[in-house]
């Protein structure tokens, strides 16, 4: 069985969730109000993912039904594979995302359609400000902190003007 205290998990997300609800009323901008929402909704999957491992763990641990047992260890079995192949290994995009095809060495453009060679001048993603974000930065931050799940807020910017450095 797994490590993993599910229970804790689920605790701290759903006061993650409400933090982040909470500091959505300060918000003065649209894109602060988007990401926001977005790290709402998917703290609400995750959450829901605990729910299931919570349940899960109950059913494993009860033992009266040695069928129910083993089909809830299957289960956790499956739940952890996707806490950690979806959840930890990689951070989760509140705002944009660009896909990247690393075998081939492309990226693909949303606002094209096409996939460009990563060596061309193509889109790429560059941080928003903590500022803009209207201090979501420090919320995802603790969140990655307390429990291995990690957000990002960044946007696709096309050209070397929409380069500039932006102050964290």
């Amino acid at each position: 069985m797994s490590d993993i205290d599910y229970l804790s998990l689920f605790t701290r997300l759903n006061g993650f969730r409400f933090i982040a609800r909470i500091s959505r009323v300060g918000c003065d901008n649209d894109l602060a109000r988007s990401a926001h929402d977005r790290l709402v909704a998917k703290l609400g999957e995750l959450i829901e993912l605990m729910i299931r491992a919570v349940e899960a763990q109950r059913c494993a641990r009860d033992g009266a039904d040695p069928a129910r047992a083993e089909q809830a260890a299957e289960d956790l079995y499956w739940i952890e594979a996707e806490f950690e192949h979806r959840w930890i290994a990689q951070p989760q995009p509140l705002l944009d995302h660009l896909d990247i095809d690393l075998a081939t060495q492309e990226i693909f453009d949303p606002r094209t359609r096409r996939w460009y060679a990563l060596a061309e001048c193509g889109p790429s993603l560059r941080e928003v400000s903590d500022r803009s974000l209207c201090g979501l930065r420090q919320i995802i931050d603790q969140i990655a902190c307390e429990t291995g799940v990690s957000f990002h807020a960044r946007r696709i910017v096309y050209g070397p003007a929409e380069l500039a450095p932006s102050g964290r």
